[in-house]
């Protein structure tokens, strides 16, 4: 029982300490940072902002030595737009400096609080990175490739331009070691661990564009996951949806994996597409068009149809010249023109000319073959790729002599199921044939 109050305690602190500064619409402040970032005793330190505002306002940098009460200093326009800067005085060895800058005017904002130590020990972040996004369990995890432990007080996370997340200095990555940071969102999901300093307070999608970023304290960028085109994804792979981690590779492109918290990752197949900086590789060759799943289905001479089927996984164009032969006569009764596409896994109905009433034509000429269509005769139809080439046939009677009165049928021809053997079954045109069917009658 006492660890179940404990935990919702923790719980209750760190809901208050997720309470972020308010956002004011028209006004924002962004890359904040300082320099030198190896901060000396005497050296004067220069804070950059960028601020954007529809109205007049006046940016001002607060800072405070030791703890000590905060100090206002008057921001200057900078040489680029939206620029501003201002200088924090030298201080001596040891001191302990927090700042953070403001805008002011019709709207008001604030930045977060940024912090350094005059002659700390210059610590190389960029060994640091991003390793592991996942929008589905709600993580992020960061990687340390370099040969020391790193304490994370002050690195900072922004997701689309807001911060999410400042490292305390109770967080340390081991050399070769990983942070893994949770969503607010799963808070309840995980009472067992440090939540005010292992929760991020932004949620995170698997089917959105998305920035993450990750800064020194300095505010200097140490990696940047910046999903631009969550679109190409879709066209590669058929969903913009990850399936489960934005991973890193051991090549350190990103691509789509399973999700392997506080572990090395596993290579993904898949590269993760529409990424902005940085190298994407290319998504995988499209698999090749292959005629040989594209077969007679169904034909019906009481509908009067044949039915085309492409049992692959990639689209089929009918290519131009690609022809159906009927019984015995020397022309083809229907001529691709190029125009139609059978769908994997899909289907494309072609009609006889006998449905058509010439004042007001039903079926476009693409896909309409000039004959009819029996249900008690003979019959031989043929599918012939453009170069002449059979590609498929069906025929009914024993004879060899097409066009010869047979038994009558009331049902389809039909492959059950589809791309099966040739039965009689209830007519389906542009849909799954059944599953079973009848023998067809051959006299």
């Amino acid at each position: 029982m006492k660890k179940i109050v404990f935990a919702a305690l923790a719980l209750i602190v760190v809901m208050a300490s997720c309470v972020k500064d308010p956002q004011y619409p028209g006004v924002s402040i962004s890359n904040v940072t300082y320099n030198p970032t190896a901060v000396q005793a005497d050296d004067d330190v220069t804070v950059s902002a960028t601020i954007i505002s529809f109205n007049e306002f006046s940016a001002t940098l607060y800072y405070s030595v030791d703890e000590g009460s905060f100090v206002e200093v008057k921001m200057t326009p900078g040489a680029e737009k939206d620029a501003f800067t201002a200088v924090i005085p030298g201080q001596a060895d040891g001191a302990h400096v927090a700042f953070y800058v403001e805008a002011d005017g019709a709207l008001k904002a604030k930045s977060a609080t940024m912090e350094y130590v005059v002659g700390a020990i210059a610590i190389d972040y960029s060994v640091l990175r991003l390793n592991e996004l996942n929008g589905n369990d709600k993580f992020i995890e960061i990687y340390n490739a370099g040969a020391e432990a790193i304490n994370m007080k002050g690195v900072y996370i922004e997701k689309d331009g807001g911060q999410n997340w400042v490292g305390s200095n109770v967080v340390t990555i081991d050399a070769g070691g990983y942070l893994l940071l949770w969503g607010e969102d799963k808070v309840l999901d995980h009472l067992d661990i440090d939540t005010a300093n292992y929760i991020f307070h932004s949620g995170l999608s698997a089917k959105k564009n998305v920035r993450i970023q990750l800064f020194t304290p300095a505010g200097e960028s140490i990696d940047d996951f910046n999903l631009t085109n969550i679109d190409l994804n879709a066209e590669a792979y058929g969903s913009v949806e990850a399936p489960a981690s934005y991973s890193r590779n051991a090549d350190g492109n990103w691509y789509y994996a399973d999700a392997t918290p506080e572990a090395a990752n596993v290579d993904g197949v898949n590269p993760v597409l529409g990424l902005e900086g940085g190298v994407t590789p290319e998504p995988p060759t499209p698999e090749e068009p292959d005629y040989t799943n594209l077969m007679l289905n169904e034909l019906s001479g009481v509908d009067k149809f044949i039915e085309l089927y492409n049992k692959g996984n990639v689209d089929l164009v009918l290519t131009q010249g690609m022809y159906l032969e009927k019984d015995d006569k020397a022309d083809p009764v229907w001529v691709s023109d190029g125009t139609v596409t059978v769908p994997a896994h899909g289907y494309v109905v072609l009609y006889s000319e006998d449905l058509l009433n010439p004042d007001e034509p039903q079926y476009p000429e693409s896909i309409v073959f000039h004959s009819g269509l029996s249900a008690k005769k003979t019959v031989r139809i043929a599918l012939f790729m453009a170069d002449g080439t059979q590609r498929d046939i069906f025929t009914r009677g024993s004879t060899g002599e097409w066009g010869q009165t047979i038994s009558e049928v009331s049902n389809a021809f039909a492959r059950t199921p589809d791309g099966g053997d040739w039965k009689l079954a209830e007519p389906t045109p542009g849909a799954a044939n059944p599953a079973e069917g009848e023998d067809i009658p051959q006299e």
